[in-house]
């Protein structure tokens, strides 16, 4: 029997907990601001949010960027912060609302109240525990509404939003801003909803009303930002025409998105839950090692990868613990025996193109 993973176990239990709590109501009530809303199939995320403008030059993967050179949405992965998530949920109430173009005014208290149908607190899944009676003990609905008052004062950090009560004070009222993070507390770009012309990614509404935006951790997301990202921008077609591969280098991964080998290997994670269809190269091992490696081998290349059909139309809380039951099990991020691959038959097509953006 492989060796427990401490970091999966506490997942594990978190979800569970997640699914017998609040999840449910959670996923239900996304669902319900949605279909109250104009119901857009994907939510527009702009590039820069997740994306740098130049490529930065990283000489050592031991030694990454520094966090002030990369984009936001790789300044937001902490192991326990929901400031990425909640900032996406943003996104998500505004683009129920708001056409592409149109700004958006945040209607949402932070708690929940007798005159609003929606907050933030609702909108959210984390587990707050009660660490029981007496003056230091804080309820489980105290500490939640900590949490996103936490994640909130991330994102008035970064420019994401305005308090409108004062700096410090967005658990009273914030506005939404620009997210490319170049809002200052004098000058403050307005949110809108980004327009056909610009550069964004697509992010499937599904993401959002079946709780992946929880059930994931702030690593997958970012990843996943960047597979979306690539698979518009430097996808290469494949020997079945309705299949797009991409992939993105160590240099690109890190100097563009600001993403480490950790976020990177969550490729395996993405895969096991079946958002995404990974490619390995014959030669190369489940690890990342290579087979015969030589430094002038033309078997040399990195994953291609492809977005999974469907993937995000099932329920992310019994998709992802089923797949970390099976990981505590047996030790390895794997599918079900019997689900489907799309590129089992694919060749990819050459000459690839070089990824240098």
């Amino acid at each position: 029997m492989p060796p427990k993973d401490g970091k999966v176990e506490v997942r594990l239990e978190t979800l569970r907990v997640l699914r017998r709590g609040e999840l449910p109501a959670v996923t239900a009530e996304t669902l319900r601001l949605w279909r109250e809303g104009r119901q857009p199939a994907g939510i527009r995320l702009r590039r820069a949010h997740l994306r740098n403008d130049e490529l930065k030059s990283v000489e050592d993967e031991r030694k990454p960027l520094p966090m002030e050179d990369r984009p936001l949405a790789a300044r937001m992965i902490t192991p326990k912060g929901v400031a990425l998530k909640l900032h996406l949920m943003l996104l998500f109430a505004a683009q129920c609302a708001a056409k592409p173009g149109k700004a958006w005014k945040n209607p949402h208290p932070v708690g929940p109240t007798p005159q609003s149908d929606h907050s933030w607190v609702g909108l959210m899944a984390t587990v707050a525990k009660y660490r029981g009676p007496g003056i230091q003990g804080a309820s489980v609905a105290t500490n939640k509404r900590r949490q996103v008052t936490e994640a909130l004062k991330k994102l008035e950090g970064l420019g994401l939003i305005r308090p409108t009560k004062g700096p410090g004070r967005a658990r009273q009222g914030f506005d939404l801003l620009h997210e490319n993070g170049k809002s200052t507390p004098a000058a403050g770009v307005p949110y809108t909803v980004p327009v056909d012309a610009e550069p964004f990614v697509e992010i499937p509404r599904e993401f959002f009303t079946e709780g992946w935006v929880h059930a994931l951790t702030n690593s997958e997301i970012a990843a996943l930002l960047m597979w979306l990202d690539a698979l518009k921008y430097d996808a290469s077609p494949t020997s079945d025409p309705s299949v797009f591969v991409t992939r993105v280098t160590s240099a690109v991964r890190q100097g563009a998105y600001g993403l480490g080998r950790e976020a990177y290997e969550t490729h395996q994670q993405l895969d096991a839950f079946q958002l995404l269809d990974v490619l390995r190269p014959e030669k190369r091992h489940y690890d990342g090692r290579w087979q015969e490696f030589a430094e002038d081998s033309s078997d040399l290349a990195c994953h291609r990868v492809a977005l999974a059909p469907d993937g995000f139309t099932r329920d992310a809380g019994e998709v992802v613990q089923e797949v970390l039951q099976r990981r505590d099990a047996r030790g390895d991020w794997s599918r079900p025996p019997n689900a489907p691959r799309r590129y089992s038959g694919i060749r990819l097509r050459k000459p690839e193109r070089d990824q240098k953006k």
